[in-house]
């Protein structure tokens, strides 16, 4: 489709959405002129928002915030499991990808620093949700609210602070999504969405395109409150969503996700194909010229940076290549079970416990997640579990080969 004639196609949408007066205001924001330097950065969660969603939905505020700023089209993270028991969850109360997202390194401790720490006690900050889900990560925070409601309410909240304090950062996260995305996964066999969340009127497509409705309500708040120009957006999901609901970490889709970097500071019509959940925290950071957390790891998405004009810097895809080695752990360790249940039980016994004390106790998986800190970088964790696979693999081929004699 013609740029131009999308655009056009996109506001004609958002008459439908907003109000007569919301929409005139909405549109105008589009021909602001942008601070290079921001004093607001906005990091706007929409939960389990799927990296396919450009394909499959029509997101007017989405979509328009492309064509004036950055998407980082799939934005990997590790599996999005939520363990409830262990030593992970002895730490924090939600599923995984947020706290790599907010820390910015996979290996996550009781001494991990966070994002909102870069800016804490300098600049204000504020967190708003509509769940307590992730009520681990509110310290440090000088405006927090955290009940479970619609995403309206969090949405509200988030302007509100916005006006009190004018935080430098906020993390506003809409909890809908996720939650109309698992009921595809449970729904009754009479429910036409079952197993579908893009079935036309599915729960999920309705909440997240409530949210992208929310969002520009949110955007014409800032406008209104005269700081808009000023404000840089990070919009993206803290993890992704099954084509058949909810986030099972089995499923490659749970674990990708989109970014749409827009506003202050962003550069304009940029897309960027690969990103991992560890660059949003120091991009942030650099956005807004406070440091890191020391334990921060990921790389600096210096492409989308209005200031920055070199080239695209060369990324290592580490944890996409992690997914696929426990994709391949998976299929791999089962083809070796069945093998090794049907040779004589001699050898069985031998290659029994080759599985189970040189495999399965050495392959760190998502499972493993508290474990993985044992590690100084994710480069060792991934050249670690390719050394097991290798393994795997020779034990796999001898108990065919015993097979096949």
């Amino acid at each position: 489709m013609n740029t131009s004639i999308k655009i056009l196609s996109h506001f004609i949408i958002l008459i439908l959405v907003f109000s007569p007066m919301n929409y005139c205001v909405f549109a105008e924001t589009f021909s602001v002129a942008f601070n290079q330097k921001p004093e607001h950065v906005v990091l706007f969660i929409i939960d389990g928002l799927s990296y396919k969603v450009w394909d499959r939905m029509d997101l007017p505020v989405l979509e328009a915030m492309i064509d004036g700023g950055v998407l980082v089209e799939k934005n990997y993270l590790p599996t999005a499991a939520h363990p409830t028991s262990g030593a992970y969850a002895e730490i924090h109360s939600g599923s995984i990808p947020n706290p790599v997202l907010m820390a910015g390194t996979v290996f996550i401790t009781k001494e991990t620093g966070y994002l909102q720490d870069s800016f804490f006690h300098a600049k204000i900050t504020a967190f708003a949700a509509n769940t307590v889900s992730y009520r681990t990560l509110t310290n440090n925070y000088h405006y927090v609210f955290q009940k479970d409601g619609r995403d309206a309410e969090a949405v509200d909240m988030a302007l509100r602070f916005m006006e009190e304090g004018k935080p430098a950062f906020l993390r506003l996260h809409l909890q809908d999504s996720g939650g109309a995305g698992s009921q595809s996964l449970w729904a009754d066999e009479k429910d036409f969405w079952r197993w579908n969340i893009w079935a036309e009127n599915s729960p999920y497509r309705k909440t997240v395109a409530r949210a992208d409705s929310l969002l520009g309500e949110f955007i014409t708040g800032l406008e209104k409150l005269g700081i808009l120009d000023k404000t840089a957006f990070v919009v993206m999901g803290d993890h992704g969503q099954n084509d058949t609901g909810w986030h099972p970490p089995e499923y490659i889709d749970s674990a990708i996700t989109s970014i749409v970097l827009w506003g202050a500071g962003f550069k304009k019509g940029v897309r960027i194909p690969y990103s991992e959940q560890i660059d949003v925290a120091p991009t942030v950071c650099a956005l807004m010229e406070v440091t890191p957390p020391e334990t921060c790891r990921g790389r600096l998405i210096a492409e989308a940076l209005e200031t920055y004009d070199g080239e695209s810097l060369p990324r290592k895809m580490l944890i996409k290549e992690l997914l696929d080695q426990f994709i391949d752990y998976r299929r791999k360790m089962t083809e070796a079970m069945y093998a090794v249940e049907r040779i004589p039980a001699g050898n069985q016994a031998v290659l029994f416990t080759r599985l189970s004390r040189g495999i399965r106790q050495n392959f760190y998986d998502i499972e493993r997640f508290s474990e993985w800190p044992r590690f100084d970088s994710l480069d060792e964790l991934v050249q670690h579990n390719s050394k097991v696979l290798k393994n795997l693999d020779i034990v796999l081929s001898e108990a065919e080969s015993i097979l096949h004699k």
